[in-house]
């Protein structure tokens, strides 16, 4: 097998795998999945709202779902690992899905757009943008934006520091998108300078002028010989 279709493989696997969590886990505030190698197997950490869900009475609930990412899906030795998520406002993932409950309860887009967003930006978020896309008034399908802050969208900040989030609300009209980016408060961007403060108590470094006998100082149009007062009392000298 080539090594194309190799990842393509893994890809599609990786795929698989991430749509059987946010089924399973939606319930309990799925934020998403952190999946590495190591030595003894393979590390999942769990990113949770309500972990006490996903672990269950006595931790029935997170040994039934090892057993079934061993067997059906094939992952070598899972160690799976709850994290809580203590922001939910700043997951992304999060926010769409509760974007996407409030347009099923028939909540107006514009609202339910304004709403979150102005409960992400008081959480500390940097920058915050939803995208809601479908038939949300009439019978022609068109997108609405809701935008606040400073928020990356290219290049690998845009890759690495901004939380992304999809979701899907069904109505009568049809099918609702929606997208959710978040830029997190404690992100340092590659372009950002951070000058070092000084110290309490540090003195400024101090420049010493050092003088010699004869020294010849220049100024404009003139020139002037300094030389030291002699033992036998002699002035200052100026030529």
């Amino acid at each position: 097998m080539s090594i194309e279709r190799i990842f393509i493989k893994k890809g599609l696997k990786r795929a698989e795998l991430e749509e059987y969590l946010e089924k399973e886990l939606g319930r309990a505030g799925y934020g998403g999945a952190d999946i590495r190698r190591i030595p003894i197997g393979t590390r999942i950490a769990l990113y949770i709202e309500r972990p006490g869900m996903v672990i269950g009475r006595k931790g029935r609930s997170i040994k039934q779902l090892t057993d079934e990412l061993a067997q059906k899906y094939g992952v070598e030795n899972p160690q799976i690992e709850v994290v809580e998520i203590k922001a939910p406002e700043l997951c992304a993932p999060i926010m769409a899905k509760r974007i996407a409950f409030a347009l099923e309860r028939g909540i107006n887009f514009r609202r339910v757009g304004h709403a979150t967003l102005r409960r992400i930006m008081r959480a500390g978020a940097r920058g915050v943008e939803i995208v809601i896309s479908g038939k949300l008034s009439g019978e022609r399908s068109r997108r609405a934006r809701f935008y606040d802050g400073y928020l990356k969208k290219a290049g690998e900040p845009a890759l690495k520091f901004v939380s992304c989030g999809y979701a899907t609300a069904k109505l009568k009209p049809g099918i609702l998108g929606v997208k959710v980016r978040i830029m997190p408060p404690d992100v340092h961007l590659p372009d950002e300078i951070r000058l070092m403060e000084e110290k309490a108590g540090a003195k400024p470094a101090e420049v010493e002028a050092q003088a010699t006998e004869g020294a010849v100082v220049e100024g404009p149009g003139e020139q002037f010989t300094e030389a030291k007062e002699g033992e036998d009392g002699g002035d200052t000298q100026t030529r």
